[in-house]
């Protein structure tokens, strides 16, 4: 004779695979933040080596904590808010600070051949003044992995 399985039995089995899956969750996922490699500004992914090497352009990036780069702005928390613009260059790629050295909020733009800033001041692509006179603009090292453009905001290529 085929007897059901009785109901409380299945209810101890079911409460106990439950309590285990629990209790694999409860060890694992500390244990990913703990092994992980931290996450910092030393690794920000800007874009994708196509879409960067296709036009010069400005993102507005994160960073965990400030640095002092031109053109920080509070973000709460202890962020700031970054302006960058990258794009194609005659040696490759390059990311440079979206705000002027020489002026408080003065924001750089995007030209056909050039970038420029206030009072008349201009860069290469690269971030190199056209006026030996003026600073050159922030840049920062960039690698490319698997095809993601990658930027180290810890330091500048200067450094």
């Amino acid at each position: 004779m085929d007897e059901g399985v009785p109901l409380r039995r299945a209810i101890i089995g079911f409460v106990l695979i439950a309590g285990f899956v629990v209790l694999v969750m409860a060890l694992v996922r500390p244990a990913v933040f703990v092994l992980a490699p931290a996450r910092d500004d030393a690794a920000v992914v800007i874009g994708t080596l196509t879409d960067v090497t296709a036009r010069t352009e400005r993102h507005e990036i994160l960073l965990s904590r400030s640095y002092g780069w031109d053109g920080e702005r509070d973000a709460g928390d202890g962020r700031v808010q970054l302006s960058v613009i990258t794009g194609p260059t005659a040696t490759g790629i390059a990311a440079v600070s979206g705000a002027s050295p020489v002026t408080d909020d003065c924001e750089v733009d995007i030209a056909a051949d050039r970038l420029t800033g206030c009072e008349g001041r201009s860069w290469t692509f690269e971030g190199l003044p056209i006026d030996s006179a003026d600073p050159p603009l922030e840049r920062w090292p960039i690698r490319v992995d698997d095809g993601a453009v990658v930027v180290d905001f810890t330091r500048t290529i200067d450094d």
